[in-house]
């Protein structure tokens, strides 16, 4: 496998409920983590249809996207890999939080800001998002600078 030379699109949804975030976990190479539910962006798709066909996959939840809340660059130390990250407001319309057919995926839930400090979250963007839920989240987007985690 060669060098990735341009950088991943990956969209998610910031989705609240009670004040508790949704959030998915993958185990994956013998790691566990958590991440807002979501995935890349397929060529020809818009933001939105990428991310309403992730959340149908991942979490069986119809939705509707609102504002961009957030945007980040996550690039490996090495140049390996490059994530663009886009960070949805949405809301569930249709269904309940179910796990999709991915192996990697093993839990989804809503967890409060508590147990959001203490979790492995990538990107590790616990602070924005534990100001969201505590304070609301911004009414514009606000680039995260770069943000990687091994």
């Amino acid at each position: 496998m060669g060098k990735v030379t341009e950088p991943r699109i990956r969209v998610a949804a910031v989705i609240v409920r009670d004040g508790q975030l949704l959030l998915i976990r993958h185990e994956k190479n013998a790691e566990s983590y958590w991440l807002l539910p979501g995935g890349g962006v397929e060529f020809g798709e818009t933001l939105v249809e990428a991310l309403e066909r992730e959340l149908i996959e991942e979490a069986k939840l119809e939705i509707q996207v609102r504002n961009l809340l957030y945007l980040n660059d996550s690039i490996a130390p090495d140049g390996a890999r490059h994530i663009v990250n886009l960070y949805f407001c949405a809301t569930i319309e249709g269904g309940d939080p179910v796990l999709g057919d991915d192996p990697r995926t093993v839990e989804l839930r809503f967890v409060g800001p508590d147990e959001l400090e203490e979790l492995l979250l990538y990107p590790n963007i616990k602070g924005d998002l534990l100001t969201g839920l505590r304070k609301g989240f911004p009414e514009r987007a606000c680039y995260l600078d770069v943000e990687w985690q091994d």
